[in-house]
């Protein structure tokens, strides 16, 4: 049998037919395809979740998988176990992710994983920081882990004030994942920071690079430069601005260590005592210290120590002499005559006392004079309490009494004998209880 021949192929056919049967056609081509267009099956693919999976070994039955009446919904209670099924386990977020993030059409998923991270993910970093992308994510999230550790296998170690600072600060494509490799220089970033300072213009003492010989991540300021160990700066000199004492600009060396190089005015200035006028040595360290300049702790000479209330005295108090500070005798009367002289109880003058004032006196406290006695009558308990008048009753006498009880207990004796008896008081009495 033979199929009918084609109008448009029918050479009987008169040509104007012919044109009318093929606009015909045409028109009723351009129905149906505006029909099927507008006709959408029910259990179409969304188009916005990528390519369908090909599911050529999946099980027939749909209903596993998919609810009915929705083609591109999952059923909620839907449980497929993946490790199971592939022998693959689905870690962290790989867990959550849709089926079609690694089952596409852009092949078979081995071949994808066997490239590890980079199968899938793209490196946004270039290159740059090697291969391994587990040294900074993991796949519970894909946001850097341990980044300031890691940051301290580079050659520029994240510490202090460092460690706070905003990634773009140095690398200004860290959003993008791309990290050159910039200038670990500390002018690098902190040009404008010398050119600003008010404390010290950097740029005239030629300080524009090298921040790291004062400064210190941790903080910026103060700035901790290390002065030289032959003069370091202690105490007072610690909190002194650099230029105070280097007053060339640029020159920081050549200067001398002695204290006089800075404070000869102050030693020149200095009245109690006039250290010029005394001849005091220009050694400032001799008295002087970087704790405090003033209240001055100079070491006397050992043959007069200032001890007790001698290191309480000021300097002039003794020597008097404007600028005589030599030459004193270390004897106590030299200074104390007057309070020996002036002494009633007992008249040290009149009693003939030695001026040695050290037999009885100490510097602690000079009106608590406590005098040895004699061996030969020791001031033992109740003796020891009374005034040298008690028994001294001659002024001025202090020698050549008896020391038989009974030259000052004869009274007593009188009293509780009846003027008889044996007067070697020792036999029956003694210091701590006459009665």
């Amino acid at each position: 049998m033979h199929s009918p021949m084609h109008p448009s192929k029918n050479p009987s056919m008169h040509p104007s037919m012919r044109r009318l049967h093929k606009a015909i056609l045409t028109a009723l081509a351009a129905v149906s395809v505006i029909a099927c267009a507008n006709i959408a099956p029910r259990t179409g693919w969304r188009a916005d979740l990528g390519p369908v999976v090909p599911h050529d070994t999946f099980p027939a039955d749909c209903a596993l998988c998919h609810e009915g009446g929705s083609w591109s919904k999952i059923k909620p209670d839907f449980q497929y176990d993946h490790e199971k099924e592939t022998g693959v386990k689905l870690v962290g977020a790989h867990n959550s992710a849709q089926c079609l993030r690694c089952h596409n059409d852009r092949g078979p998923v081995k071949l994808f994983a066997d490239k590890g991270c980079r199968g899938c993910h793209e490196d946004v970093h270039r290159g740059q920081l090697g291969s391994i992308c587990q040294a900074c994510h993991n796949e519970d999230t894909w946001r850097p882990l341990q980044a300031i550790a890691e940051h301290s296998r580079t050659r520029f170690p994240l510490i202090g004030g460092h460690a706070a600072v905003d990634c773009t600060k140095c690398h200004p494509n860290a959003s993008e994942g791309f990290f050159p490799l910039p200038s670990i220089e500390c002018e690098a970033c902190h040009a404008q920071d010398a050119l600003q300072s008010q404390s010290l213009d950097h740029a005239a003492l030629g300080l524009t690079q090298g921040c790291a010989k004062c400064h210190t991540p941790v903080s910026w300021i103060p700035a901790g430069f290390s002065h030289p160990s032959s003069f370091p700066l202690t105490a007072g000199h610690n909190g002194v601005s650099c230029s105070q004492c280097h007053t060339t600009p640029g020159v920081f060396t050549g200067l001398s260590t002695d204290c006089a190089s800075c404070h000869l005015p102050d030693y020149q200035a200095t009245t109690d005592p006039s250290h010029a006028a005394a001849g005091f040595s220009t050694n400032c360290r001799q008295c002087h210290n970087t704790s405090g300049w003033r209240g001055a702790n100079f070491q006397h000479p050992a043959t007069m120590p200032l001890t007790q209330a001698h290191a309480n005295r000021q300097c002039i108090e003794c020597h008097t002499t404007p600028g005589v500070f030599t030459g004193l005798s270390p004897d106590c009367v030299s200074c104390h005559l007057p309070e020996y002289q002036a002494t009633t109880n007992p008249a040290h003058a009149a009693a003939g006392f030695g001026t040695n004032c050290r037999q009885c006196h100490t510097p602690t406290l000079w009106s608590n004079g406590t005098f040895t006695h004699p061996s030969s009558f020791p001031l033992t308990f109740a003796h020891a309490g009374h005034a040298c008048t008690r028994c001294h009753t001659t002024p001025g006498t202090y020698s050549g009494l008896s020391t038989a009880c009974i030259t000052c207990h004869q009274d007593d004796f009188q009293r509780g004998h009846n003027s008889q008896g044996n007067t070697n008081c020792r036999q029956c009495h003694n210091t701590r209880n006459w009665d």
